[in-house]
């Protein structure tokens, strides 16, 4: 009996120890605004999700595994919260937002799974809006404006993915490398379609921020090949807060779009204004876009914030970009006409 009980007592030692080396986490955010677009003659007003920050649903946790090594997870679903679902009414609630393993430590970190591409974090970073709701930047899958035939594929996020870091602790300086892998089954065996290769790199210490990426995107033939090169930067001067971006998308075809976007950020009291200002020029042809966005973020509650976005967008030539924001949409712009919508929402964050 006494043995017993010891072993029961040397179990439960352990097991406080694990616990306590180890931590799981709930989290999440809850956005959701009323919302008008128009376009073309036509106004869509309604409940809308993501208007400052994508709603989302996840858990992540780190083990102290010793030596100096952690591993962990991250599981992170979107959440249409107007209809309670998940990304799509099909599939309901999953984790295509980001679903890795990792393992960390002073040489930095390994990850492995689906996740963002080192491609996406400067459109989103230096963004005034995070690429969210009717303000955000067109840049993430830019190259649809140029053809009918661009693919989205990997421009925010990558599958089957293994992943490089660079430690924390050198100076400002800041890295990832990432290799995807397209798994292409039997009947196109041979091809690398959706094989992705990208990096980030750049500084960010005090005010100052700047990062440089590229990256590609393999399609079922060299004409479909999507490319990627980006640089943005921004300055915290402490009353305000410039940012601007500058990319090109372009594919195998020889279709390329280069966009550009001048922002800022400017605390006022418990709140903030961000504005941009963007531009999209498709190579050879007049089928260029200009957005404009206007916006002011309160913060009730380190947690809660009210806001509200005006935005427009102008067209030349053919091109049709239109405001909307996940499902809130008048349909696309006249040829060469505008668009106009905004937002008034609340986001709360657990």
């Amino acid at each position: 009996m006494k043995k017993s009980l010891l072993a029961l007592a040397t179990l439960g030692l352990f097991a406080g120890a694990a616990s306590a080396q180890s931590s799981v986490t709930l989290f999440g955010i809850v956005d959701a605004a009323y919302g008008h677009v128009s376009a073309n003659g036509k106004s869509v007003s309604g409940i809308s999700n993501s208007g400052i920050n994508s709603s989302r649903l996840g858990f992540r946790g780190v083990e102290d595994i010793g030596g100096g090594l952690k591993a962990g997870f991250w599981l992170e679903g979107q959440l249409f919260n107007d209809m309670g679902q998940g990304s799509n009414a099909t599939t309901g609630l999953n984790f295509l937002r980001r679903s890795t393993v990792s393992l960390m430590g002073g040489f930095g970190e390994i990850r492995l799974g689906r996740d963002f591409t080192p491609t996406f974090w400067n459109t989103t970073v230096y963004d005034p809006f995070g690429t969210n709701g009717v303000g955000q930047a067109a840049t993430p899958g830019m190259i649809a404006l140029g053809t009918a035939v661009a693919t989205g594929t990997n421009a925010v996020r990558s599958n089957n993915t293994i992943a490089y870091f660079l430690p924390g602790n050198i100076g400002g300086v800041t890295g990832q490398f990432q290799y995807g892998f397209g798994e292409n089954g039997a009947a196109a065996s041979g091809t690398k379609a959706n094989n992705y290769f990208g990096f980030r790199i750049g500084y960010a210490a005090g005010p100052v921020s700047v990062h440089v990426a590229n990256g590609k995107t393999s399609g079922a033939t060299a004409a479909a090949d999507t490319k990627y090169t980006n640089i943005g930067a921004s300055f915290d001067a402490g009353v305000v807060k410039p940012m601007v971006f500058w990319g090109t998308e372009k594919n195998g075809a020889g279709a390329k779009v280069t966009g550009l976007e001048l922002g800022l950020v400017a605390p006022v009291g418990a709140g903030e204004i961000r504005a941009a200002w963007s531009k999209y020029d498709v190579a050879a042809s007049s089928n260029d876009a200009t957005k404009l966005a206007l916006g002011y973020v309160h913060n009730v509650s380190k947690r809660t914030a009210l806001y509200g976005t005006y935005a427009k967008v102008s067209n030349k030539g053919a091109q049709t970009l239109s405001v909307a924001n996940n499902g809130l949409s008048a349909g696309a712009a006249a040829a060469g006409g505008g668009s106009t919508g905004y937002e008034f929402g609340l986001r709360h964050s657990f």
